[in-house]
């Protein structure tokens, strides 16, 4: 297994902890974000133990990432004013760019995830590996 490999189901691994992590200390986290939650933690913990189902778990995570991102950056032109009223406004940005920019950056996160995975299928986790 690469390191690389490796790297992502750490990745995966702190993001759904710490979605549980705020969901557990009284954040309102929906239904969907924790089961979400819960396969990226055990994909983690499954692709760190060299399990095969990890590996899948993961990479369907790094597809429904990307797939989610490109939605949310598709309808964030579209958003009505209702919703943005209270959204954070950081470095000055309006929320709408905030939106599209967090989107952007999700599809690159779960692009990049799902290249090097795609790239070390479990078939070539051999024992001479490091």
């Amino acid at each position: 297994m690469r390191f690389t490999t490796r790297l992502i189901a750490l990745f995966w691994l702190f993001v759904g902890a710490s979605i549980w992590w705020t969901a557990l200390n009284g954040a309102p986290t929906p239904l969907s974000l924790r089961f979400f939650a819960t396969i990226q933690v055990l994909g983690g913990i499954f692709l760190l133990m060299r399990l095969t189902v990890g590996w899948v778990f993961l990479i369907t995570m790094s597809v429904f990432t990307m797939v989610t991102g490109l939605f949310a950056l598709l309808s964030a032109p579209l958003m009505p004013d209702e919703m943005l009223a209270h959204a954070p406004r950081l470095l000055g940005l309006h929320p709408r760019w905030l939106v599209a920019l967090t989107a952007a950056l999700g599809i690159i996160i779960g692009r990049l995830c799902w290249l090097g995975l795609s790239k070390n299928p479990p078939s070539q986790w051999g024992a001479a590996e490091p």
